[in-house]
């Protein structure tokens, strides 16, 4: 049995996402792995993210190291993030799992937003379904606080 030593919980989330690589793996500027011209990101989903870091799969190997920025669209918000590849896995024919983790510490803040909405729409979406109506998004969001931002707050301070 394998131990996952991973010291966040990873949220199993697909949002669209563009990579761009920022630096080489040794600091410097560049890259080893320069797109073709005209593609100046990878663009693929998220296959999970947690505060520390996410995992997406692209067709392109990235090497352990490189510096990135990742732009995540996430319910109609977009978050830019910066970070490290940290691991490539192979997981298919072509295809390569590349694990980031987030450099920035403001990133975590970042992290805990992009949930929140996600909670919040995921609230707003069972509201609508029980009650067979569309609701407004900011008297949802308020709801939310009111009834749920202790035990969220609670789960990040624990």
């Amino acid at each position: 049995m394998e131990i996952d030593r991973r010291r966040f919980i990873r949220h199993p989330l697909s949002y669209p996402i563009k990579t761009r690589i920022v630096g080489g793996a040794d600091g410097e500027q560049g890259s080893p792995y320069r797109p073709p011209p005209g593609e100046g990101e990878l663009t693929s989903k998220t296959e999970d993210i947690g505060a520390g870091g996410l995992l997406f799969h692209c067709k392109n190997a990235i090497t352990a190291g490189t510096a990135v920025e990742v732009e995540i669209h996430v319910e109609r918000r977009v978050f830019v993030l910066s970070g490290r590849v940290v691991r490539t896995h192979e997981v298919g024919e072509g295809e390569s799992g590349i694990a980031i983790a987030f450099t920035s510490p403001s990133d975590l803040l970042k992290v805990r937003m992009m949930e929140q909405i996600v909670r919040i729409e995921l609230f707003k979406t069972r509201l609508e379904r029980r009650y067979k109506t569309t609701l407004d998004y900011a008297l949802v969001a308020k709801e939310w606080i009111k009834r749920y931002s202790k035990i969220f707050a609670d789960h990040y301070c624990a």
